[in-house]
Formats: structure tokens, C-alpha cells, sequence
């Protein structure tokens, strides 16, 4: 009778030993792989993350050709000549990207956008977003001016003198 119950008492003990020991495996595993993650911001740079450089968002000039006004592959300056440049070879004709210019990593991290990138930098980024709605933006404002300077025009003449004698 007292061998039962001594059976039963270490059953007990060892299984509550046994519970600890599977509780802290379990919060090892669980906790392993938010180890290994980077730390926010401590892993990538020291101090806070700038997602875009001095030049964003032109690349080299190697990779994608001569940046600015009249400076690209050809010109409309010769009728000779036109061809001035490498031609312009885009990643998805060329086959993907092999010398990349920015760290996705780095450059998609919001994490200090407010604190190092400036008002102006952020304006510049916004309107170069907007750059491809440039020709829908021509569609609507060339037709909605030329209306409203009709109207300003028929607005401020003197009317006509035959309106003018009939009253």
C-alpha cells in the first residue's frame, strides 16, 4: 500500500517536471525565430534610416542611361546624327534586374520616414508619383482653361449695339 502511493507521488512530481521542461521548450521554439528577426533599425544602419538617397529616383547613369532635359539616346539637335547615347535597355527587355541599385530593405522601411526625410524631399518624391498621370491631367485642364477664358472673354466685352437699340 505504501509502494502505490509512492508510485503515484513521483508519477505526479516527474509529470509536473516533465510539464515545466516541455513549457520552456516550447517558449524557446516560440521565441527563436523573433530572435533571429533584425531589430528595429539597430540591424539595418546606426541611428535612423534614410529610405532614399541624394539622387533618388535617378540610378546610375551605367545602368539606365543619362539622367535630365536633352540628355538621353537621341537628339532632335542633328538630322545627321541623331543617336548620341546607349540605347535604352529597361530590366524587364534586358531580363531582370542584376546590379541593383537600392536596398529594398532599407528603402521601404518607414520606420524614421518623418525624422531624415525632409518636407522637400518629400514633396519631390510625391510629384515624381505623379508624373505618369501627366497626360490625363492635360486632358482635363486644356479643355476646362480654353472654356474659362471664353467665358472671362464673352464676360468682360460691351455688348453688342443691336441688343443695345432694342431695349
Amino acid at each position: 500500500h505504501f509502494g502505490s502511493s509512492l508510485s503515484v507521488l513521483s508519477s505526479a512530481c516527474f509529470g509536473a517536471a516533465r510539464a515545466r521542461r516541455m513549457a520552456g521548450m516550447l517558449r524557446r521554439a516560440a521565441l527563436r525565430p523573433l530572435q533571429a528577426l533584425p531589430r528595429r533599425g539597430s540591424d539595418l544602419a546606426h541611428g535612423p534610416i534614410k529610405p532614399i538617397g541624394p539622387n533618388f529616383p535617378l540610378t546610375s547613369e551605367k545602368t539606365m542611361g543619362p539622367h535630365g532635359w536633352m540628355r538621353g539616346s537621341y537628339t532632335i539637335l542633328s538630322l545627321n546624327n541623331p543617336i548620341v547615347g546607349p540605347m535604352y535597355r529597361p530590366p524587364w527587355v534586358v531580363g531582370g534586374i542584376h546590379n541593383p541599385t537600392i536596398d529594398p530593405v532599407k528603402h521601404f522601411n518607414t520606420q524614421n520616414r518623418f525624422e531624415t526625410v525632409t518636407f522637400a524631399e518629400y514633396v519631390k518624391c510625391f510629384f515624381y508619383t505623379c508624373l505618369p498621370a501627366r497626360a490625363q491631367l492635360f486632358m482635363i485642364m486644356v479643355p476646362v482653361t480654353c472654356v474659362v477664358i471664353v467665358t472671362w472673354i464673352e464676360q468682360r466685352r460691351e455688348p453688342m449695339e443691336v441688343f443695345m437699340d432694342r431695349e
